[in-house]
């Protein structure tokens, strides 16, 4: 699986589908969780919610942020 690192310098809203319409969550700066797959201009992401240890999964637009493992 690949990485997912933000480094676009902001915080990245996660969303809940791949038309970017409802919010779900944030990834912070320099932040880092897996990249399950990209479709289209898309990124699945999995990630830990900071405030409760929690594993979400949203989509983001930000595709510089896709590393090999």
């Amino acid at each position: 699986m690949k990485r997912f690192v933000n480094t676009s310098g902001r915080e990245l809203v996660i969303y809940a589908d791949s038309k970017f319409s409802t919010k779900v969550g944030v990834l912070y700066r320099d932040s880092a969780c897996y990249c399950i797959m990209e479709q289209d201009d898309a990124v699945v992401v999995l990630y830990k919610v900071s405030s409760n240890g929690v594993f979400k999964v949203g989509f983001t637009d930000y595709l510089l942020g896709v590393q090999d493992a």
